[in-house]
């Protein structure tokens, strides 16, 4: 019997960020299931193709002569004839607004279907603002088409929205912001731990050479304006303890780290900064760190606490009703803090430094989140699809 064929689309591949990664869970799963699996992407970064990607074709749909990513999301939209790449497909599964309107032509033209799995509704249609469009080139671009023509953005994404076949949300509380922005159910397809993020007997000279040396507060991802880690910064100068290092793990541009060590210096904070780490050395700072920080306000989903967690690391955040409070469990995992209090948030951490954690109860938290626990939801939302 002939294989079907799945794609998983997206406007770009450029960051390794967690929409990339569960759209590779996914992949991966659907291959193991016995479907042949593709990606496609308006813009696709080559060296990152090659690192991540390796075992799949790769489509990029709107290459232009000239390659530039906002040109050619942008361009995705208007060129009709990107449909014809899609013809042999079974099913698209799609992650982002432009890239729904390319499924949207292509059931239309060839009765493919295609689920929409909704991380969030589109942040530049619906609660963008002018720091999260400093962020990149895109993201100011689309900011400004989203404040010029909103109003009928809105309708275009309601009408791609509504005409998929089905709908994966990211988390509950993704889900109930989709069912009030579109008026749909979605079923929670929640993101996964991987598998290599597990408890690991891991000594401190393993991580001296990152300038860590001695006990620490943990701030992990990347380290954009939004995340707010100067919330933490505030946080951990009231802690008043000479015994504790804080340490920030992620991804960061210079003027952001600047402006994070000028906070820190105000505050009399000596703040160490990782940068982006491989996997295997992630692993390992989660494991030796006394507790990891979450303080971006409403996080959709967050994958740094199932991260941290999965290693053993207790995690506090915020209680402001998104992400976080789905996979934080007062007590048992961490704590979570009144939203945006700063001198609540350094109780909280603490009393996650004061409590005596069994890393292995920790663990067992996140077990829903699980590879092989998703991967059957998956395929069985898959099989309604595909008949």
């Amino acid at each position: 019997m002939k294989k079907k064929k799945i794609v998983m689309m997206y406007d770009f591949f450029s960051e390794p960020g967690g929409v990339e990664r569960i759209m590779f869970f996914q992949a991966k799963a659907l291959k193991k299931a016995g479907y042949d699996v593709f990606f496609a992407f308006a813009y696709v970064d080559e060296k990152l193709k090659k690192e991540r990607l390796k075992g799949f074709e790769v489509i990029e749909y709107a290459k232009l002569s000239i390659k530039n990513e906002t040109l050619q999301i942008s361009s995705s939209i208007l060129r009709h004839s990107l449909v014809e790449n899609f013809k042999d497909f079974d099913l698209v599964i799609c992650h982002s607004f432009p890239a729904s309107y390319l499924a949207l032509r292509i059931k239309k033209r060839f009765k493919i279907p295609y689920i929409l799995h909704l991380h969030h509704p589109p942040q530049f249609l619906y609660n963008a603002d002018l720091d999260w469009a400093k962020n990149s080139l895109k993201r100011k671009f689309s900011f400004i088409i989203g404040k010029i023509l909103r109003k009928n953005l809105r309708k275009f994404d309601f009408y791609c929205v509504k005409n998929a076949d089905a709908y994966f949300a990211e988390c509950e509380t993704v889900k109930r912001i989709i069912t009030e922005t579109y008026n749909i159910e979605s079923t929670v397809l929640y993101p996964t731990v991987n598998e290599i993020f597990k408890i690991k007997n891991i000594q401190l000279d393993e991580i001296q050479k990152f300038g860590i040396k001695k006990d620490y507060i943990l701030g992990s991802g990347r380290i954009i304006k939004q995340k707010r880690f100067d919330y933490l910064i505030k946080a951990f100068s009231k802690l008043k303890n000479k015994n504790f290092q804080l340490v920030l793990a992620g991804r960061y541009k210079e003027d952001i780290k600047k402006q994070l060590e000028n906070i820190a210096k105000y505050y009399n904070v000596n703040v160490l900064f990782l940068g982006a780490l491989e996997l295997p050395n992630l692993i390992k700072i989660y494991n030796l760190a006394k507790v990891t920080v979450l303080t971006c306000p409403k996080e959709w989903f967050g994958l740094v606490p199932i991260e941290a967690m999965a290693c053993g690391c207790p995690v506090v955040s915020w209680r402001d009703n998104f992400g976080p409070q789905e996979t934080i469990i007062e007590n048992k995992n961490g704590f979570l803090a009144e939203p945006y209090n700063i001198n609540d948030l350094s109780v909280k951490i603490k009393k996650a430094l004061n409590k005596k954690w069994v890393k292995k109860e920790i663990r067992k938290t996140v077990d829903k989140f699980s590879e092989k626990e998703i991967s059957k939801n998956l395929l069985t939302e898959i099989k309604k699809v595909i008949k």
